[in-house]
């Protein structure tokens, strides 16, 4: 079977690692585009780092190569697998690399005159911008722009022989215009990722406190129901029968379930909820779906008074309900779905299983929120919280949701 588990940060995260999102596709294509266009100067301009060599001393050039292609090449190398925080630091070293060579110019400069000819590191300061637009913010690295062109337009005026030179403003403004177009594709293509991912994030957010919502709905759904089935069954059953052994255990399950509503609706958060509360909510939660669902509770607590957090057990109540809900709407009508909740010493978790048609976890859209907001999402906001999903198609779906305090 297919096992498809990835964790889900925080939605606040920066550095966020779920699965291709806007954002990051956006930054790796960038990144591609960065070191692609390292690599394709680095071929172009061998023509003039072989003239440069004329007035620049050997040891600089060496030194320089380096330092300018190699940071830029790694960009793009590492935009394949790295984190979003990896490859905006490898385009901040691409950035410093660029800046080296043409602050250390001088020092490799033999004092002769290029007939004709550009510095070979003139060629692609756009490049370098863009690079900036990947790593910083706007007003950054339009700051790296207004020094890296004005300064390698002057540098091209100093090396080459003076009456070879045009005019220094008007070939500075030129230089200026033509990397500004890329460099503001650029910085827009950022911006857009930043706002897609928010926007994602807000989506996430907004999704989760619908799922809240739904939670505190089926609370009261609950203590509609234990009204009607518990407290007036049990009252009927006194009005028309009497005394009887079946009335006082009816009588005794109503009060048991009364105490644990009770205790469940007042408990503060942040507090600690008892075993036999944390496995009734996860029940109720499941049944609250499926009433004729078929649950076993496994209780393996050896110490008496274990508890377990509040949040935890809602979170997981809730993942729960959402697996149930699930299976009953995608397994099929003649599907059988099985729960099983247990609790252990500082471990609490549900299993959810179906014989159902299944489905390939890694086929479900990124734009399907169920599955992370409403199933991993819950779990992994705790540490140690974990919710894995294995189905293949054929084979029915089984969801293991798991908390450990170790």
């Amino acid at each position: 079977m297919a096992s498809h588990s990835p964790p889900l940060p925080a939605l606040n995260v920066v550095d966020d690692e779920r699965d291709q999102t806007a954002g990051l596709r956006i930054l790796r294509q960038f990144a591609v585009f960065v070191g692609v266009g390292y690599l394709a100067y680095a071929v172009l301009t061998i023509p003039a780092i072989t003239t440069s060599l004329e007035v620049m001393d050997t040891w600089w050039t060496v030194l320089a190569l380096p330092v300018t292609f190699g940071t830029g090449i790694a960009v793009g190398l590492l935009s394949w697998k790295a984190t979003a925080r990896r490859i905006k630091i490898a385009a901040a070293a691409a950035v410093v690399g660029y800046l080296v060579t043409i602050g250390s110019w001088w020092f490799g400069w033999n004092g002769r005159f290029l007939d004709g000819d550009s510095m070979w590191f003139s060629l692609f300061c756009g490049l370098a911008a863009i690079a900036a637009a990947v790593a910083f913010r706007p007003a950054y690295a339009f700051s790296v722009l207004c020094i890296v062109v004005p300064a390698t337009v002057t540098i091209n005026h100093i090396v080459r022989a003076p009456a070879l030179n045009g005019p220094l403003l008007p070939d500075m403004a030129w230089a200026f215009a033509f990397s500004l177009i890329y460099f503001a594709a650029a910085v827009m293509a950022m911006r857009i990722a930043a706002i897609l991912d928010s926007t994602r994030a807000q989506a996430y957010a907004a999704t989760a406190e619908a799922s809240a919502l739904h939670a505190r709905l089926a609370e009261r759904q609950r203590f509609a129901q234990l009204t009607h089935d518990g407290i007036m069954s049990t009252l009927l059953a006194a009005a028309r029968q009497g005394a009887s052994d079946q009335l006082a255990h009816q009588a005794r399950v109503t009060l048991a379930d009364l105490d644990n509503l009770g205790s469940a609706t007042t408990t503060p958060t942040g507090l600690g909820v008892p075993t036999e509360e944390a496995l009734a909510q996860i029940r109720a939660a499941c049944t609250a779906i499926d009433p004729g669902l078929h649950i076993i509770t496994v209780d393996t607590t050896p110490r008496e008074g274990q508890q377990y957090p509040l949040e935890v057990v809602r979170a997981l109540a809730g993942a729960a309900g959402e697996a149930v809900r699930n299976s009953c709407r995608h397994a099929g009508a003649t599907a059988t779905t099985a729960v099983t909740v247990a609790a252990h010493p500082d471990r609490l978790g549900a299993e959810i299983v179906d014989d159902g048609v299944g489905f390939d976890p890694r086929a479900v859209p990124t734009e399907r929120l169920g599955i992370a907001v409403s199933i991993r999402n819950p779990m992994h906001q705790f540490p140690g919280g974990s919710a894995t999903i294995d189905s293949s198609r054929g084979n029915g779906t089984r969801v293991l949701l798991e908390w450990s305090n170790i």
